[in-house]
């Protein structure tokens, strides 16, 4: 099976899934052809072999039937020598490939691993990031719609995305075998909290024994002396994160609609699919409205490299209560495209990379 039989992804999410994956290997000039070409081949060695592996929640499960994810070896490394396995998710649309998307990561061993920190056991993963959420200013970190197994699903997001980006911008600290990184959370007495961990004999780039930290934390000032670790940034100017009400919205209703359906309220599914685009359309001109009075009512997320902004749509066409999901928006030239739609754990997770949302449709709390 080749992978566009395999996985529904739209081109141009192939494009920047094969130019992560040509970064991951070292190799960021390798032509796209010939990495498409070998996962194809990997993919096939992996139905010839039995070698997937599924997820459930993002933990092991050997039964098919319950996996909303799906991972199989690439055959590639990572310069450091570790395995780079490629990940699909669940695709809900019975009308297209099983699987969705292309994502990759390196392999996991056994134990809990929250991107490059592992930890032996999931009670340890889960421990880390309880002592994290106690350290830091409160904040809700798990989901409002969604009952998740892992505790503080967003807190994880946040710091395997935020850590990926220091990786990127070469912010992460490293003093003989000692791993040092700013998590850009503060406590209630406005000290920065870091992790503080040792690098992996066997895997270099992956951290273990990763432990929270506050800034003046005896072990760090003894171990890097006057170095602190910078915070992870996402944008460069303040304007890249302000939402431009003026600008056309041009939106792809029925690939946004059809392939996301489940993400659209339970009342809205049976009516026909023209009026669920009427009401879209309006929905988008109505927060176009608001957006002019308000700023901060559009939120920025950073995704794939690239700042996007989170919309929030009624389709009741009245200003009240949650939305009914928010419509994610890429800026091209002097249009926003919208991509598709995210339900409102979606969105508060993403958006709360760069910045904690402080509108008001937006908070977790009152969804």
């Amino acid at each position: 099976m080749r992978l566009e039989e395999f996985t529904y992804l739209p081109v141009d999410a192939r494009e920047k899934a094969l130019r992560y994956l040509a970064n991951m290997i070292g190799e960021p000039n390798a032509p796209l052809e010939r990495l498409l070409a070998e996962l194809d081949t990997a993919l096939e060695r992996a139905g010839r072999e039995d070698a997937f592996h599924y997820l459930r929640a993002e933990q092991p499960t050997k039964d098919e039937r319950e996996a909303d994810a799906i991972l199989f070896p690439t055959g590639l490394t990572t310069p450091t020598g570790e395995e780079i396995m490629a990940k699909c998710v669940l695709n809900k649309n019975p009308n297209r490939q099983p699987w969705f998307g292309l994502f990759f990561q390196t392999a996991r061993r056994e134990g809990f691993v929250i991107g490059d920190l592992y930890f032996r056991s999931w009670s340890e993963g889960a421990k880390f990031l309880e002592e994290i959420a106690n350290m830091a200013i409160p904040e809700r970190w798990s989901y409002s719609q969604y009952q998740s197994r892992q505790q503080y699903p967003i807190l994880k997001s946040y710091i395997e995305k935020t850590l990926e980006r220091l990786k990127q911008q070469g912010r992460i600290l490293r003093e003989e075998q000692k791993v040092l990184f700013n998590t850009g959370l503060i406590n209630r007495y406005f000290r920065e909290i870091y992790v503080l961990g040792e690098a992996d004999p066997e895997y270099p780039q992956r951290v273990v024994n990763p432990r929270a930290v506050l800034e003046n934390d005896r072990a760090v000032l003894e171990t890097f002396k006057n170095q602190k670790p910078q915070m992870a940034t996402f944008f460069e100017k303040i304007t890249d994160v302000i939402f431009d009400p003026d600008l056309e919205v041009n939106t792809d209703d029925i690939h946004i609609i059809d392939d996301n359906l489940e993400r659209i309220p339970s009342r809205y599914r049976n009516r026909r699919k023209s009026e669920i685009f009427a009401l879209f359309q309006s929905a988008i001109e109505f927060a176009r409205i608001m957006a002019r009075r308000n700023y901060k009512l559009v939120v920025p997320q950073y995704y794939m490299g690239q700042i996007q902004f989170l919309m929030p749509i009624y389709l009741s066409g009245e200003f009240s209560g949650s939305p009914d999901f928010a419509l994610v928006l890429q800026r091209m030239g002097n249009i926003y495209r919208g991509n598709t739609i995210l339900t409102l754990d979606m969105a508060y997770q993403n958006a709360r990379l760069i910045a904690k949302p402080d509108v008001t449709w937006l908070n977790p709390d009152r969804h």
